[in-house]
């Protein structure tokens, strides 16, 4: 996952448009069909398929959402480590309990950007995905949607092909297709919102 928060973080580097406005009336239909809860906890499964192999790259573990701090990543397979995301930064968590910070807003506006953007896809953030993408969308059965999202900067277009968000009540699955031919596809499995309120322990992770 880390490998797609670099190349995210170069990109943004190298964009020189400025976020195109976005109208309040965007994607109404999908907007009506996601839930907003404060807190989300689950599991995710990462494949990344490099082109000319033919088996994928895999990862798996939990993920926590609470909304308005940021998102957790506590990969299990294949080895164990931890990344948490806010809207101002990226750090990993170290088996002895420290942090390194591997993206800073305050490094820059890019930075800030890229770590806000991240935090778009998965939280399903569409004000700030209606910035940077010409957005398409498909309204599914069962109150199932898709999202198809192609890159409005130029430095964006040369790394990234598109992204599609799959869901329904919440973002189910993000897929990344680079513009060499290779693919990420995040799933979240197991979502739940319950509790409703995040605990002190979860909190704390973005402190």
């Amino acid at each position: 996952m880390r490998r797609w928060f670099a190349m995210l973080l170069i990109a943004a580097s190298l964009a020189q448009t400025p976020a195109a406005a976005c109208s309040d009336e965007a994607m109404p239909a999908v907007r009506a069909r996601m839930e907003q809860p404060e807190v989300l906890r689950g599991r995710f499964v990462q494949e990344k398929h490099l082109k000319g192999f033919r088996n994928p790259l895999r990862s798996e573990g939990r993920m926590l959402l609470v909304r308005e701090r940021g998102i957790a990543w506590d990969t299990t397979e294949p080895f164990a480590s931890s990344a948490v995301l806010t809207r101002e930064k990226l750090t990993s968590e170290l088996p002895d309990g420290s942090r390194q910070t591997l993206l800073d807003a305050a490094d820059g506006p890019a930075a800030g950007a890229t770590a806000s953007l991240l935090m778009a896809l998965v939280a399903g953030d569409l004000d700030v995905l209606a910035e940077r993408f010409e957005i398409e969308e498909t309204l599914l059965d069962d109150g199932a949607w898709q999202l198809e999202l192609r890159p409005r900067e130029p430095a964006l277009q040369r790394v990234f092909a598109r992204f599609q968000l799959n869901g329904d009540r919440h973002v189910r699955e993000v897929l990344i297709e680079e513009t060499g031919g290779d693919t990420t596809r995040v799933s979240l499995l197991e979502l739940s919102s319950e509790p409703a309120q995040p605990s002190p322990a979860e909190v704390a992770r973005f402190d």
